[in-house]
């Protein structure tokens, strides 16, 4: 009786001590996993929700360049003393809805279907890209920029005056940029390399979609101020009149 109770006190002992062990090391390593959370670094994270949410996470990107690309366009190109937040915030959610899920859809349609190898296929996704998808995307974008103004009527004359200048300036741009995209970067990384592009590319289209504005407001504060004059004149008018 006194060997089995022995028995079973060295086996609970060797329970206790193999349980110890095995909380050990799970806290040994939940304190390693913390520890590696602490050190990764910004493109290991960034890279991380590229896996983990590819369509967000190049939104999200593409909304950030566009509002950046929008603010270096109204501080050092139009030289405005204060930022138009209101058109900022346009263009920031032309990033954030349309331009990230489209280029998303777009990239993962060449790399799926144009599988020609080596320069061919570079050579194949970049004439699409440079032709039919750009052609229809500076359509879209600045349709849509007049849209949000609140200004649909300007759609046709903003396209009109516009569109050829826009694709002229973009194939200087973009054909050596996505040519490089298409041969050296990763696919899950082009929308990334395209948005970087873009910081350059935002600028002129922020400023080719809000050409004449201030032109025009211009010209509305000038036939303000010669019709004040009349105004008052036949205010004065009036009033001697009445008397």
């Amino acid at each position: 009786m006194h060997r089995w109770m022995y028995k079973i006190k060295v086996a609970g002992v060797g329970l206790k001590s193999r349980g110890s062990n095995f909380f050990s090391r799970v806290r040994k390593f939940s304190d390693q996993a913390r520890e590696n959370a602490r050190k990764i670094g910004f493109i290991d994270w960034y890279l991380g929700q590229l896996e983990a949410r590819p369509v967000v996470t190049k939104s999200i990107t593409s909304a950030i360049i566009g509002g950046f690309g929008d603010i270096l366009c109204q501080k050092a190109v139009e030289k405005r003393e204060n930022i138009d937040f209101q058109r900022n915030a346009k263009f920031t959610f032309l990033g954030l809805v349309m331009v990230g899920p489209i280029l998303h859809n777009w990239f993962g349609f060449l790399n799926k279907y144009v599988t020609l190898p080596g320069t061919q296929g570079v050579l194949v996704r970049l004439a699409l890209d440079q032709t039919v998808f750009a052609a229809g995307f500076l359509s879209l974008f600045l349709g849509a920029v007049q849209v949000l103004d609140g200004k649909p009527e300007n759609v046709k004359p903003m396209l009109e005056a516009e569109w050829w200048p826009a694709m002229k300036a973009n194939w200087k741009l973009w054909i050596p940029a996505n040519f490089i995209n298409f041969s050296f970067v990763q696919p899950r990384l082009q929308v990334l390399f395209a948005n970087s592009v873009a910081v350059i590319w935002n600028v002129y289209l922020s400023m080719a979609s809000h050409r004449g504005e201030d032109d025009a407001d211009h010209e509305k504060e000038v036939q303000v101020l010669h019709a004040e004059p009349a105004l008052i004149e036949n205010a004065d008018n009036k009033s001697i009149s009445n008397e």
